[in-house]
């Protein structure tokens, strides 16, 4: 009957020690869950950060399109050498132009 208690001691010393290397891991293994999914959510901040910077720049790129466009228009060039080179067709007649405020 010794032997069959010995055994009966290390079954469940061994028994103990493998419910207590599980717990261990289990505990491990939610850890491990919990730093992945921070850091999940911090990347999706991230994105969604970028995403919306992305859009911000796209309608600002747009929007330098729109006026590379204008600036090389007939209409922007004759209007700004009307106001800025003092310039006019031949046999026109400016009246109230820069000059005759000065």
């Amino acid at each position: 009957m010794g032997n069959n208690e010995k055994t009966n001691n290390n079954n469940s010393s061994v028994a103990r020690l493998v419910g207590v290397a599980l717990a261990l891991l289990f505990v491990l293994l939610v850890i491990a869950l919990i730093v992945n999914l921070v850091k999940l959510g911090a990347a999706n901040d991230r994105k969604d950060a970028l995403e919306a910077q992305s859009a911000k720049l796209d309608q600002l790129i747009e929007k330098n399109d729109n006026m590379i466009e204008y600036c090389s228009s007939a209409e922007f060039i004759e209007e700004y050498a009307r106001e800025y080179l003092d310039m006019k067709y031949r046999g026109e007649t400016v009246i109230g132009g820069k000059n005759e405020e000065e």
